[in-house]
């Protein structure tokens, strides 16, 4: 197969599918690629996981259902400057093509699957997962960024008698954060039970005779010990850039993320574009802010398409919520930090979904 498209955008995630409404809504003709068929509000499945009637499959929508433009569900193989190549071996060519495949944790499948790209799978995918947390009685998280703090303390409001400990390999929670916010996050989830250890480094050990009982774990820098039934390791996201070593390798850091200009271009290619995770665009990676990236570089691209000036990018101040549990959490505005309830339900109520979609000019299902 053969397609020939205006702008291609690569990933549907918080920043590929922002970026396709807004050039669609006025338009442009766009195609989006996922491997999935699915939307998915990654950081709402933590609680998918912990208590999954409370927001059901919410943080989920059937692209085409809500995304405008064309979509294809497929893979990326490889491309270049003028088309992509899929996995099944069609060909789509473009003149212009944003970059937008997002990041995974390869010890994580639960945040981003690795295996269940339809809708009905990834739903099946939490439940199992449920299953299993609910069964065991003590859980090792290790990584105290985000998506560490995050899920221990759903764990802990879901199941206060289960014993959780979150390993940090440094001396603060939620590293890139403000130091108020990081002590906040501690005494939130030191309240609810969370056994928290800093300066850790947890591998699993090859079971012996006297470790029967469950997995057990050592710290290669105290030395320290422990059992775990179930362990979550929230470390090590990898941007999903693999597909450009072939003919883009030379736009590749040496993280593997995407280089680019002040104008969110690739750097070296006028039309070629790059933001959210897969990018170097912004350090800090969060999908509100990853949506905000799509509908600022819609902006840059119309107007580049009329010929007219546009400005190079800046971080926007956006406000970053953690929540850390169903009643606790702390935010980080851009005018102070604040744990007031009134201001984590922005976020925690339904974990952001519903504000989301209606970002990406949506709504959210309703809870059935």
């Amino acid at each position: 197969m053969q397609k020939q498209t205006d702008v291609l955008i690569i990933g549907g995630g918080f920043s590929g599918v922002a970026t396709a409404q807004k050039l669609a809504k006025k338009g442009v003709n766009v195609t989006l690629v996922d491997r999935k068929d699915y939307f998915e509000v990654t950081f709402a499945v933590l609680r998918n996981v912990t208590a999954p009637k409370a927001q059901g499959n919410r943080s989920r929508k059937l692209y085409r259902n809500f995304v405008a433009g064309d979509f294809i569900q497929g893979s990326i193989k490889s491309m270049n400057d003028k088309q992509a190549i899929l996995a099944n071996g069609h060909v789509i060519s473009f003149n212009q093509a944003v970059i937008a495949s997002g990041s995974r944790y390869p010890s994580l499948p639960l945040a981003k699957s690795h295996s269940q790209f339809d809708y009905v799978g990834r739903n099946q995918e939490m439940l199992n997962e449920h299953a299993r947390l609910a069964a065991v009685k003590s859980v090792l998280v290790i990584g105290g960024g985000a998506v560490g703090v995050e899920l221990a303390g759903e764990i802990a409001s879901a199941f206060p008698d289960k014993s959780i400990t979150l390993a940090h390999s440094g001396s603060t929670l939620l590293d890139n954060m403000q130091p108020k916010v990081q002590v906040k996050a501690f005494e939130q989830l030191n309240a609810k039970g969370v056994k928290v250890k800093f300066n850790r480094r947890f591998m699993l050990e090859a079971k012996s005779e006297e470790h029967k009982a469950g997995n057990q774990y050592r710290c290669s820098k105290s030395n320290e010990v422990i059992q775990a039934d179930l362990v979550y390791s929230c470390v090590g996201m990898v941007p999903n850039t693999e597909f450009l070593q072939t003919e883009l390798a030379e736009v590749l850091d040496d993280k593997g993320l995407i280089k680019v200009d002040p104008f969110m271009k690739v750097k070296g290619y006028d039309n070629l574009y790059a933001l959210g995770d897969c990018s170097d665009l912004d350090d800090h990676k969060h999908g509100y802010l990853a949506a905000v990236q799509g509908g600022m570089l819609a902006s840059v691209i119309l107007k580049t398409m009329k010929g007219k000036k546009v400005k190079p990018y800046k971080t926007p101040p956006v406000a970053i919520i953690t929540p850390t549990g169903t009643d606790s959490g702390v935010a980080q505005m851009p005018f102070g930090v604040f744990t007031a309830k009134f201001m984590i339900n922005l976020k925690q109520k339904d974990l952001g979904i519903s504000n989301i979609y209606k970002m990406l000019g949506s709504k959210a299902d309703k809870l059935a």
